[in-house]
């Protein structure tokens, strides 16, 4: 019969190791609810690469509001800028999502998103999405979400083949507090087109924000978008990087 002793006295060590690890974890307290109802608005100075490439101006605007068991969001962005007074850079973007919370780690939403960039040969796209998104990591210092779906894609070229197709998507989004007074955010998209597997197109926006008082912030950013088969004649990458001053008003009603 083999001495049980060591793997009693192990056991025990491991125990007595683990303990503290186990009791901050049941003391730690639950992050604090989000406020019910987020609206924030910034100006922000640009500079883009790719297909154009130029110092300009843009305005973002998004609002947040949570009834129970819902959150509703829509944003709204505009980048435009001009050389010698001839337009040179325009991009337009409007997003629409729902979300309904079925349990603490998940959600089925629905979201509709526009977007228009002449510049990169894109008149205008239409997208609408569904499926379902994972809370992976929920603490007062970190979040990660993760989410799936299935959709529709319509959109019109300038040049080459117009798309309209059924898409598959998947994204992540993380979310780091670094301090009191700064936030770090991260957010990872990809979609796919059913009707050819080379057509897809990725964007990643990374941003670090820097509270200056209860309303306003400082907000450096760099997003980078790209197209796998971007149209003809255009560049298929896209950055834009942008140091904003934003207002963010919060309420619990």
């Amino acid at each position: 019969m083999l001495n049980q002793r060591p793997l009693l006295t192990c056991s025990f060590v491991l125990a007595l190791s683990l303990a503290p690890l186990a009791v901050a974890f049941a003391q730690a307290p639950p992050p604090p609810p989000p406020p019910r109802q987020e609206l924030t608005a910034g100006l922000a100075f640009v500079g883009t690469t790719g297909n154009t490439k130029d110092r300009t101006l843009s305005a973002d605007a998004e609002h947040i509001f949570r009834p129970t068991n819902w959150l509703f969001k829509n944003r709204f962005n505009v980048v435009r800028g001009d050389s010698d007074g001839v337009l040179d850079t325009e991009t337009w973007l409007f997003g629409s999502r729902v979300e309904r919370t079925l349990n603490a780690r998940v959600s089925a939403f629905g979201e509709y998103a526009y977007f228009r960039d002449q510049f990169a040969g894109i008149d205008n796209r239409n997208g609408v999405t569904g499926g379902l998104m994972f809370k992976i990591i929920t603490s007062d210092r970190q979040t990660l979400s993760a989410d799936v779906g299935l959709g529709y894609l319509n959109e019109q070229r300038l040049a080459g083949d117009d798309i309209s197709s059924g898409t598959y998507s998947g994204g992540a989004a993380y979310k780091l507090k670094l301090s009191e007074n700064a936030v770090l955010t991260d957010e990872l998209r990809l979609l796919g087109i059913f009707d050819n597997s080379s057509d897809w197109r990725v964007s990643n926006t990374f941003a670090v924000t820097a509270k200056l008082t209860t309303v306003f912030s400082l907000k450096f950013s760099n997003t980078v978008r790209h197209l796998n088969l971007p149209v003809p004649g255009f560049t298929g990458t896209d950055t834009t990087t942008a140091i904003a001053f934003v207002a963010a008003f919060k309420s619990k009603q």
